[in-house]
Parts: C-alpha cells; sequence; structure tokens
C-alpha cells in the first residue's frame, strides 16, 4: 500500500488504475461503431438480441417465440437465448451490435476489480500484489479470444473472482453478498453456456478444500474451527436460490431440452454425440505450457505471460498453505483440458454427467480457471517483497513486475479487440413490400457467413424469417419459405409457397400479421374450410375462434362460420408461466425472510404462527449464520 496513503484512499487508487487499463484495452471495440464480427456465431448472437430488442421495442411484448427464426422457435426454451438475461437490456437500449460490446466491457471490469477486492480483502495480499492479480486476469486473453472467436455470451467467465469475493465476504459475517450472489450466478446461468457450471465446478473444488483446515482460503483463519463448512453452505444455498428464482428461465429450457434427448443425452448439431476422442479438441503438455508463456508469440485462452506463471510458481513454494487449495483446483481444471491427452481421461469420466456430456472443446470451459488461478496466487508472491528493505525496494520492484506483466498481456489484448470488430455494417436490404415471409438457403450449410440475403440477422433487419438458421438446437422447421437463396445471393421464388395464411380450398381472402407471440388474422370466409398458417406447430398455441390442430408440422385452423371476422392467435408458454409462479414466490418468500430478519419478527414467532413460514425462514437464518 502506498505509504501516504489510507486503505480507502489505495483501494479507490487501485480501482481507478484497473478502470483505466480496461477502458484503454477495450477502447478499440468500444470506438468501433457500428462495425460487425465477421463470425457466424457472432451473427448468431446478434441475432438472438435484436429479436429480444424489436420484440420489446417495436412489438411491445416479451419474446417467448419468434417468428423470424425457423419457421416459428421457442426462443425462451433455447438454453442460448438471452432474453432473460438482465445484461440483454443494454442491446434492448442501445442495439444489440452496442450492447455485445458494452457487455464484454463490463465483463472484463468485473474481472480485474472483483480480483483486486479479492486478493486484497479475503487473502490479504499487499497493495501491489493485489493490483498486480487484478490487472493480470482483467488483461488476459480468454475473454477477447472467445469474443473474437464469436461467444461474446462466455465473457461471463470473468465474474468467477466476483463470486468467490461473495462468498469469502458471507463467510465473514455479511449478509447482502449473500443476497447479491445467486443473481450473479442466475446472470452466469441465463444466457445458457456451459461456463456456468464449469465456474461452480472450480467454486466447489475451492470450497471443498476449505474443509481442511491448512487449505482454508475463503473462510477467516480460526483455530478453533477444525472444519469450517461456511464456504460450502454459502455456495449450495446460494446455488438452491438461483435455482429458485432461475425457474422462470430454467422450466422452458428443460422442456425443449427434454424434447431433443433430455440432460443426459442432448442431440445437437455439431456435436459428435459420443465421446470420440479424435472429436475432442483437447490441449497437450507442451501447447499448455506454451501457451500460458506465451512461448515465442504463441497466445491461447490460458496465456498470462511468462512473469505470472514464474510469480505463480514461485509462491506455490514459498506459501503452500495458502495456495495450494488454489493450485489444486487449477490442476483438476487443467487435467481436464488435457482430456484423452492425459494419462487418464478425466473428461471422458465427466460425460456421465448431466450437460458435461456436452463439452468437447474442454478449451473453452476450463482454461479461465488456470488463468484466473494464475493471475491470483501471482499476487500473492508480493508478501516476499514488503519485507526487502531498504522500504523503496518494494515499490520499485512490484512497479517493475507490474508494468512488465502489462507490457506483455496490454497491446495483445488490444491488438484482438482491435482485429475482431472489422466488418462494417452493409446497408439493410428492403422488406418484402407484401410484408413478412421466409427464406431458406439454397444448397448453403446452417454454418454460414453469407450471402447477405440467407444470413439470419441480416434477415432479421428487415423483418424476414430465415427457415434454416443456424442454431444447435435441432428443432423442426417445416415452414415453406418464400424464397430460397442461392450462393449468389439471388431469391428464388418457391413454386409451392401459397402464403403465410391461405385457406386449404382456395377460396376466400386472408390478411395477416405476425409477432413474436402472437399471430393476428382478418378474415373472409365463404364456406367452412381450414386455414393454414406457415409457422411451426406448437401445442402451447391458443386461439380466440376455431379449432387448432396440427397439420403437417404447420399451424392449421377449423373454421366452420363464414363472413368477414379477425382470429388472434396468442402463444402463452405453459412451462413459463409455471416458472414464472415460482420465481415470484421465491422472491417474495426471500424479501419476507430478509425484513422479518430485519425487524427481529422471527425471533418473535408464536405457535400461532403458520409452521411452515416460521421453520423454513429459521432454516435460511440458520444457513446464512
Amino acid at each position: 500500500m502506498p505509504r501516504k496513503f489510507t486503505r480507502k484512499q489505495s483501494d479507490a487508487l487501485a480501482y481507478g488504475l484497473l478502470f483505466l487499463v480496461i477502458t484503454v484495452v477495450s477502447s478499440p471495440a468500444l470506438t468501433s461503431g457500428d462495425k460487425l464480427n465477421l463470425n457466424v456465431d457472432y451473427f448468431q448472437y446478434a441475432a438472438r438480441h435484436e429479436a429480444v430488442r424489436k420484440a420489446v421495442v417495436e412489438h411491445h411484448t416479451f419474446p417467448m417465440r419468434s417468428h423470424w427464426f425457423g419457421g416459428g422457435f421457442p426462443t425462451l426454451g433455447d438454453p442460448e437465448d438471452p432474453s432473460l438475461n438482465p445484461l440483454v437490456l443494454l442491446s434492448v437500449v442501445f442495439g444489440p451490435v452496442a450492447g455485445l460490446k458494452l457487455i464484454t466491457y463490463l465483463a472484463l471490469l468485473v474481472g480485474a476489480l472483483s480480483t483486486y477486492a479479492l486478493a486484497r480483502s479475503i487473502l490479504k495480499c499487499s497493495w501491489w500484489g493485489s493490483l498486480f492479480a487484478g490487472l493480470m486476469f482483467g488483461t488476459s486473453l480468454f475473454v477477447p479470444l472467445r469474443v473474437q472467436s464469436g461467444n461474446p455470451n462466455e465473457v461471463y467467465a470473468a465474474f468467477l473472482p466476483l463470486c468467490l469475493l461473495l462468498i469469502g465476504w458471507a463467510c465473514r459475517g455479511r449478509k447482502v453478498p449473500f443476497l447479491v450472489l445467486p443473481f450473479i450466478f442466475y446472470t452466469m446461468l441465463s444466457d445458457g453456456k456451459l461456463c456456468f457450471f464449469s465456474a461452480v465446478l472450480y467454486i466447489g473444488l475451492i470450497c471443498l478444500l476449505d474443509l481442511v483446515p491448512a487449505f482454508r482460503v475463503l473462510a477467516p483463519r480460526d483455530p478453533s474451527r477444525r472444519s469450517d463448512v461456511r464456504p460450502l453452505k454459502v455456495l449450495l444455498v446460494a446455488l438452491g436460490v438461483t435455482f429458485l428464482i432461475g425457474m422462470v428461465r430454467i422450466l422452458p429450457a428443460l422442456e425443449l431440452i427434454d424434447s431433443i434427448g433430455g440432460l443426459g443425452g442432448m442431440e445437437l448439431r455439431f456435436h459428435p454425440g459420443s465421446y470420440i476422442p479424435e472429436r475432442v479438441l483437447a490441449y497437450d503438455v507442451a501447447q499448455l505450457w506454451q501457451e500460458s508463456l506465451g512461448w515465442q508469440g504463441r497466445q491461447g485462452l490460458v496465456t498470462v505471460g511468462w512473469i505470472p506463471v514464474a510469480l505463480f510458481a514461485v509462491a506455490l513454494f514459498a506459501f503452500w498453505r495458502r495456495t495450494l487449495a488454489w493450485g489444486l483446483a487449477s490442476a483438476v481444471c487443467a487435467w481436464l483440458l488435457l482430456a484423452h491427452n492425459a494419462p487418464f481421461d478425466l473428461l471422458k469420466l465427466s460425460w456421465n454427467l448431466p450437460i458435461f456430456q456436452s463439452i468437447y472443446l474442454p478449451h473453452k470451459y476450463f482454461s479461465f480457471q488456470i488463468a484466473f488461478t494464475v493471475a491470483l496466487v501471482s499476487g500473492q508472491f508480493f508478501w516476499l517483497l514488503t519485507k526487502r528493505r531498504p522500504k523503496w525496494v518494494e515499490p520499485v520492484l512490484a512497479t517493475s513486475l507490474i508494468v512488465f506483466g502489462g507490457w506483455f498481456l496490454v497491446p495483445r489484448a488490444m491488438a484482438i479487440q482491435e482485429n475482431t470488430y472489422t466488418l462494417e455494417s452493409p446497408p439493410v436490404l428492403p422488406s418484402d413490400p407484401e410484408g413478412f415471409s421466409n427464406v431458406q438457403g439454397y444448397g448453403l450449410p446452417r454454418f454460414r457467413l453469407g450471402p447477405h440475403r440467407s444470413v439470419s440477422y441480416f434477415n432479421l433487419l428487415r423483418n424476414v424469417g430465415t427457415v434454416d438458421w443456424y442454431t444447435a438446437v435441432p428443432f423442426a422447421a417445416n415452414a415453406i419459405p418464400k424464397y430460397f437463396v442461392d450462393s449468389r445471393n439471388r431469391e428464388l421464388r418457391y413454386r409451392d409457397y401459397r402464403g403465410e395464411a391461405y385457406f386449404s380450398k382456395g377460396k376466400g381472402s386472408v390478411e395477416s400479421t405476425f409477432s413474436p407471440n402472437s399471430i393476428e388474422l382478418t378474415l373472409n370466409v365463404q364456406e367452412p374450410d381450414v386455414l393454414i398458417i406457415n409457422q411451426n406447430y406448437h401445442p402451447d398455441w391458443q386461439v380466440s375462434k376455431g379449432d387448432l390442430f396440427n397439420k403437417d408440422g404447420l399451424l392449421a385452423l377449423r373454421l366452420q362460420d363464414t363472413g368477414s371476422y379477425r382470429v388472434r392467435l396468442q402463444y402463452v408458454l405453459r412451462s413459463f408461466r409455471t416458472g414464472l409462479l415460482v420465481t415470484l414466490s421465491s422472491l417474495a418468500f426471500l424479501v419476507f425472510v430478509c425484513w422479518a430478519y430485519k425487524t427481529g419478527r422471527l425471533q418473535r414467532c408464536t405457535k400461532h404462527d403458520t409452521r411452515l413460514i416460521r421453520r423454513g425462514s429459521l432454516a435460511i437464518l440458520w444457513l446464512l449464520d
């Protein structure tokens, strides 16, 4: 800590320095305007965010499905759908292009600042060591490289140190961190990527090792406690609360996952389906250490540079009681990262667990923990500098290490962000003058960057749906496209197309208006007939008039009344309603417990009170204690 500053002033200085560095590193992306990332995964996520924005801003509804994707897709059930992620509000307000860049910037800030706070307040590192740890993790290459690879929803891996920090604070008697942690977990979970589960695995290992007094890192060191269960207790309760308040997101996802094989056997596109070593992209030992060091210019998801790695190794040896838990947890992640290149394939064993059986790119899910551990533990090296004499040696050596460590990472992180958003936004193509319709690629793979008329993101901007959109979920797409798009970006009219809504007998007329959760029809029925609507059938559709049924995978409406009238179809996802009820009930109960605890009413419970509420509230209080 600088000698002339108080603790609060030095912390404010560190936060200011980290804020400045992260802002400089992110400046190429933040100042890139409307430029896009030329990546098919990026287009997918930009389309998802744009669909949410259009539903909220233009259609004034919360999206549970989308008529723009796959001929009518239950988007809320898709594990990768961002509709219920709190940070999607940035895309709603600023648009998906700016919103995704701001989410990345926010994640980098959270990673850097929370790593500093974790090292400073929980691990009791020196000011210099905490600053070094925050800088190394905040500028490490995992987040910029994952964003460049088109996966902006994997930036929530940077929330890992914040979760550990909140657990550490909760173990020291603070109640607010315990209440915040479930919402951080939910934010990480709600975008659906597996980084949440791999982060929880790492956190769980640290909490389990905290049970051993010699390895204790999160709970305060108390010689009177042989085994401290507080970190594990906080983690388990926080996860329980997370799943309760997240039921509005979880139940629709489980419903869709169940339709494609269930948690234990999901059938996904672009996935090997069974454990085949040749199709599991695992690191080998040489690649792991070379990329960690940045050896001969190599860089990857674990890159932090040789200075943090060297300090990490010294700290593991010099302060093994304080660092061994972190070393063991990162060793497990490295073991999973090596997969079939390790003496024993731990990744293959993890495929027996639900969700983990969909991991065949382990470097995406087990590398950020290694970079974080190296950054955090290397900060503990600076304890050695506090004993150096004379006093000026510590700031000089510490400043040199921080400067040279940042000199290696900052230019690389900036270069990655500068090379991410390079595509000028093309002019928006005109909408179909006849109203909403679908297109489909002609001889084109789903995994495609163009041509523009076949890409779901660009089609969405002009109110056109894409039947063969790029998604990992193999949901049936039965809608008939109005046009096929060939490799030369030409739209070829499909001769079997009869309209987005038409009578099977060809008599009468119909005008249709599509929105994410509803379809408005203005009908002129000349005789009893069946109306075919060119959207995928789903049992959660409700209709104001007529009998709704499945006709070759499409919505069909049996109409007996003749004349002119309007019909409205409304999509009401039953699992969303159930999940919303559980979420609201859980939030209300959580608010009640906090209020009752603060006012002391729980301590004055009488036998006339409701037993269930009293026992449940007292149980939560015990867990919070």
